[in-house]
């Protein structure tokens, strides 16, 4: 079975679509902690929620909200 995806930046996601963090894009290493810490690393599946007044993701049963600046560090593999 062939699953067709495509590479897209979390922040450009639209609300309820989920795919697979693919990697996170930052030379920052106080983000790349952060969201590591919270567990958000590739390979993990990821739910954008909503996108306004910030970006609230789903990563497991865990609900997340960071600002553009972070949404924009994770590349995502949409399903």
């Amino acid at each position: 079975m062939n699953i067709s995806t495509h590479l897209i930046k979390l922040s450009d996601m639209n609300n309820q679509q989920e795919g697979i963090v693919s990697e996170l894009v930052t030379n920052n290493g106080s983000i790349l902690r952060k969201l590591m810490s919270m567990g958000i690393l590739p390979g993990t599946r990821i739910k954008l929620i909503q996108k306004f007044p910030s970006y609230v993701f789903q990563v497991g049963y865990t609900q997340v909200a960071v600002d553009r600046e972070i949404a924009s560090v994770i590349s995502v593999n949409v399903l």
